[in-house]
């Protein structure tokens, strides 16, 4: 079993691999499974076609993290809406 990642956010974050490359995306796909883990699948989209760029694999807990984050940090709280009867 691997460790976490220990000590402050500053030393985690020099733990970075300065050497990936940013990904533009334009589409995401999720899919959960029956056992809590999610498919995460990011493509983009060029002239010729759609163009897989990565894909992710997560727990459902790690999963509602990120989506908080990605909530906070874009101040965007979207609201479930209601099905009309």
């Amino acid at each position: 079993m691997k460790n976490k990642p220990t000590g402050t956010p500053e030393k985690i974050e020099e733990r970075l691999n300065p050497n990936l490359r940013p990904l533009w995306v334009d589409n995401f796909f999720v899919g959960m499974r029956s056992d809590n883990l999610a498919f995460l699948r990011f493509s983009a989209n060029l002239p010729e076609a759609s163009v897989e760029q990565t894909q992710i694999m997560t727990s459902k807990d790690h999963l509602k993290k990120f989506v908080d984050v990605l909530c906070s940090s874009l101040n965007y709280y979207p609201i479930k809406k209601l099905e009309k009867k």
